[in-house]
C-alpha cells in the first residue's frame, strides 16, 4: 500500500514556512510531520504538495502508478485510533471529521480535487485533531514532544556522562554519538531528547520538554526552557524559551529568543533579541500573510521567520513579527513587525542572484550547497513579488 501525505488544502495558513517546503517537512518535536506518520503507519510516506515544490520531494512514483493509495491530510495529528481508521479504509472510501474536515481517502485518483471532493461514501471520525495554522504549531509543540518521546523511549538510550547534573534521568534519551559534558539536564518538567552526534557544551542548562536534533550544538552556558526544539545541524546559544528552530539554523550567541518559530537556514546575529510580550502586556497583533491583515494572536508571541532569512548583529525584533523567505535584515532601533520575502535591510529589493549566492555561502559553512530544486522554488517566489528594486 502506498501512503501519501497531502498538504494542498491549508498551505496558506502556514506562511512563511509553506512558501519553501511542504507542511510534511515541518519538524515539531523529534519528528517532522512526515516522519511522525511513518512511525505510526510503519511504512514510508510520499509527499503530495504544491506543483512548484514537488521536485523537492523525489518520492513521487505514486503519480505514475495506477495502484490504489491512501492520501492523508498533513495537518491531521496522528494517534493510534485515527491511524487504525485510516488503514482500514477500503478503496473508494474517505474519512472526515465530524466538522466536515477531510482526513484521508483510499483511491486510485491522482488529482487533488478528486481525492478531496469526490463523492466517496464518507466515514465520520469524531475525535480528529488538527494543527490549524502556523500559530497552532507552538500550541501543539509540547504535546508532540511527549508523543514522539514514547516512540524513541522504546529503544535503549546511550549512557549520560557522569560529569553532568541530571534530574529525572528516566525522561532523557540520548542517541549514539552525542556528546554531553558538565551540563544541567532537568527532565522533571518534560522529556529531553538528544539526537545522533549532537553536542551539549559545558555549563549549558536545559529544562524539558526539549529536543536537540542530529549534529546540532548547544553552546557553553546556554539557557534553554521548554518547550523547545533545536533541529538538526542547528547552533543554539544565549537564552531560548518555547521555540522551534526547524533545521540548519543558527542562534549561536547571547540574546533572547522566545515563543518563536525559525525556519531552515536562518541566522540570528550576535546580541539579537526578540520581544514576545508587549510593554503593556496587551494583546499582540501579528501579520497574517494569507489574509493580508493584522490579527490578534494572544498575549505572548515572538516571531515567525521564513527559510533562508537572516538578522544582523544586535537586531531588536518587535513583538509578533512576521519575517518572509530569504530576507537579509538590518537596521537601527526596533525593527518593523512585517518583513516580506526578499527584504534587504528593512525594505523589499533583495536581488535574486545575490540572494542565491548568499544562501549558498551560508550552506557551505555546514558542508552543503544550494540545490537546483531550491533555486527553482526561490525563483518562482521571487517572480511573484510585484516589483524588485536594488537596495544594497
Amino acid at each position: 500500500m502506498q501512503y501519501v501525505i497531502v498538504d494542498l488544502a491549508d498551505r496558506d495558513k502556514f506562511y512563511p514556512f509553506s512558501y519553501t517546503q511542504s507542511l510534511a517537512n515541518l519538524r515539531i518535536g523529534i519528528y517532522s510531520i512526515q516522519e511522525r506518520w511513518e512511525q505510526y503507519i510503519k511504512a514510508e510516506c510520499s509527499i503530495f504538495t504544491a506543483a512548484y515544490l514537488q521536485n523537492l520531494y523525489p518520492h513521487s512514483a505514486f503519480f505514475e502508478s495506477k495502484e490504489p493509495a491512501i492520501f492523508i491530510n498533513a495537518t491531521c495529528v496522528p494517534d493510534e485510533h485515527v491511524v487504525a481508521q485510516i488503514i482500514s479504509l477500503k478503496e473508494g472510501e474517505k474519512l472526515i471529521s465530524t466538522t466536515g474536515k477531510w482526513i484521508a481517502t483510499h483511491t486510485t485518483e491522482r488529482q487533488f480535487e478528486k481525492i478531496l471532493l469526490a463523492e466517496f461514501p464518507p466515514i465520520n471520525y469524531e475525535n480528529a485533531q488538527f494543527i490549524n495554522d502556523a500559530f497552532d504549531i507552538l500550541k501543539w509543540h509540547p504535546t508532540l514532544i511527549h508523543q514522539d518521546f514514547n516512540f524513541v523511549h522504546k529503544n535503549k538510550s546511550a549512557l549520560i556522562d557522569g560529569s553532568n547534573r541530571v534530574v529525572a534521568s528516566k525522561n532523557i534519551f540520548v542517541e549514539p554519538g552525542a556528546q554531553i559534558f558538565c551540563a544541567n539536564l532537568n527532565a522533571s518538567t518534560g522529556p529531553i531528547y538528544i539526537g545522533k552526534d549532537a553536542m551539549i557544551m559545558e555549563g549549558a542548562s536545559i529544562r524539558g520538554p526539549f529536543v536537540l536534533g542530529e549534529k546540532a550544538v548547544v553552546k557553553m552556558n546556554t539557557s534553554i526552557y521548554g518547550s523547545t526544539t533545536v533541529g538538526p545541524y542547528c547552533l543554539a546559544g544565549g537564552e531560548i524559551k518555547n521555540s522551534i528552530l526547524l533545521g540548519f539554523s543558527n542562534k549561536g550567541h547571547e540574546g533572547y529568543l522566545g515563543d518563536s518559530i525559525i525556519g531552515h537556514w536562518c541566522n540570528l546575529g550576535a546580541g539579537t533579541c526578540n520581544s514576545n510580550i508587549k510593554n503593556t502586556a496587551g494583546k499582540v497583533q501579528m501579520w497574517n500573510e494569507a489574509k493580508q491583515i493584522w490579527e490578534t494572536v494572544g498575549q505572548k508571541m515572538g516571531m515567525l521567520m521564513g527559510d533562508y532569512s537572516r538578522f544582523a548583529i544586535q537586531s531588536s525584533i518587535n513583538t509578533g513579527s512576521y519575517v518572509g523567505v530569504s530576507a537579509n535584515i538590518f537596521g537601527n532601533g526596533l525593527l518593523p513587525k512585517y518583513l516580506p520575502n526578499f527584504t534587504w535591510g528593512i525594505v523589499s529589493g533583495y536581488q535574486f542572484n545575490k540572494a542565491i549566492d548568499d544562501i549558498n555561502n551560508w550552506k557551505k559553512l555546514k558542508g552543503f550547497e544550494i540545490t537546483a530544486e531550491e533555486k527553482e522554488v526561490l525563483a518562482y517566489l521571487h517572480k511573484k513579488l510585484p516589483s524588485h528594486h536594488s537596495n544594497f
